[in-house]
């Protein structure tokens, strides 16, 4: 609705108060999505404009950055080191397996290749991004010591990011911005064993990075104003749209998918299924449904998230954490059911990439809620709505209270190209 976000300034100014005022807005939740449209481009074109250049980076000068390293060549470190191959940046693909980097290799020149047919590129194109790529299983090579950048794209672990962190602040020169790619962690505590701290940022590509355009830009603690703005500009320079970011679990868009998802997770235990909970999303005007854009990004990412937590096992899972909703979302990682990259997850993709319903996921659902004693029951689409996107909302607001978020429109920008919102970002409606 375009009048959500008006309505609930007016009437509030504090958090709780936003919880409660958000109940008076249900039925604007209902309105047409294509009566939003036209108006949505326009606010979100002026918010992109805005994230782009943060008030707090005036007057500082971004730092020249004309060769880059990524470390990890999984999905999300291979699609970051295609931006930069694209942008014309050299780069450097680390990884410890080199099977694991031919298989990088195979995957990004496949993607180019099809992407060429369809007449998106030239195979000149083709020809020059590959060049562009070099690939080294040791850390401590001549590349190392004399790029600009680095971004750490390795599991979502502190214990292992912190290593390659060590490491690299031996082999890298003074002046390389070190960026971690984490998606959840806190970037002070993976930066506290490097010794420039300055030249320290978050730079959260989303995945696939390659084809999502969002880029949070995290600020830790000591991040200097022109290693900020350089994360910026190198943003602008692979056609990312970039939102400036503060240091919390999530930062902005994963803290507020972290609770939109959760809801719609509950829904699956209670009596939805799957593509109930995503068409009733789409409909209201998301891209894609959350389950769907699980499927997307990897479920093996999520999993991994909450097992750093210490939430997959209930015998290191804090009471105070409340309920859990993770439960079928372990089950299909357990199952190596990843998502499209394994063409299993909420989903079946063994077609292509359009998810198709599959009778074992949802039987395995339903088992679920038999497991942990809940009655299942019919749920209608305006629940799943309203359940999913009050929440998002709340949190949205929240993190510019929390001041993780510099402005509302900095919260849409995240969200519209982050994670498929794209009729109605969830705060400036």
């Amino acid at each position: 609705p375009l009048f959500i976000s008006a309505m609930l300034q007016a009437r509030c100014h504090s958090s709780m108060g936003r919880v409660i005022a958000r109940r008076l807005s249900t039925d604007s939740l209902w309105m047409p999505p294509a009566e939003a449209k036209d108006a949505m481009k326009l606010r979100l074109a002026a918010a992109q404009q805005a994230a782009a250049t943060p008030p707090s980076l005036q007057g500082a000068q971004a730092r020249p950055v004309n060769s880059a390293a990524v470390i990890g060549s999984g999905t999300m470190g291979a699609g970051i080191a295609m931006c930069f191959a694209e942008a014309g940046i050299p780069v450097t693909l680390h990884d410890s397996s080199k099977e694991a980097l031919d298989r990088a290799l195979a995957s990004m020149k496949k993607s180019w290749e099809s992407a060429a047919r369809k007449e998106k590129i030239s195979l000149q194109n083709v020809e020059d991004f590959i060049a562009r790529v070099t690939t080294e299983t040791n850390l401590d090579n001549a590349h190392m010591r004399a790029t600009d950048l680095v971004v750490e794209a390795v599991f979502e672990n502190m214990k292992v990011k912190r290593g390659v962190f060590e490491t690299l602040d031996k082999v890298c020169k003074a002046s390389a911005t070190l960026a971690t790619n984490t998606s959840t962690l806190n970037v002070d505590d993976i930066f506290d064993v490097v010794r420039n701290k300055d030249m320290t940022v978050g730079m959260h590509f989303f995945s696939p990075a390659n084809v999502m355009p969002l880029l949070e830009n995290i600020k830790g603690a000591h991040s200097s104003p022109e290693t900020l703005a350089t994360a910026m500009a190198v943003g602008s320079a692979l056609r990312k749209t970039c939102v400036l970011a503060g240091n919390c679990f999530g930062f902005i868009g994963n803290r507020m998918f972290e609770v939109y998802t959760r809801e719609a997770l509950f829904l699956l235990e209670e009596g939805a299924l799957p593509h109930q909970i995503d068409a009733a999303l789409e409909s209201w005007g998301m891209a894609m449904g959350p389950l769907a854009v699980g499927d997307l990004a990897g479920l093996d990412i999520g999993y991994a998230i909450r097992k750093e937590q210490g939430l997959t096992d209930i015998s290191t899972r804090a009471a105070a954490h409340g309920r859990y909703g993770g439960t079928i979302a372990d089950k299909l990682v357990l199952l190596h059911r990843h998502g499209q990259k394994t063409q299993k997850g909420f989903y079946d993709y063994s077609a292509g990439r359009t998810p198709v319903r599959d009778p074992l996921v949802e039987q395995m659902i339903m088992n679920t809620s038999k497991e942990l004693g809940i009655t299942r029951r019919e749920i209608s689409d305006r629940e799943i709505i309203e359940r999913c996107v009050f929440g998002l909302v709340n949190e949205g607001y929240k993190t510019v209270d929390d001041g993780i978020a510099g402005a509302i429109g900095d919260v849409d920008v995240v969200y519209a190209a982050g994670y498929g919102s794209r009729l109605r970002p969830p705060l400036h409606l």
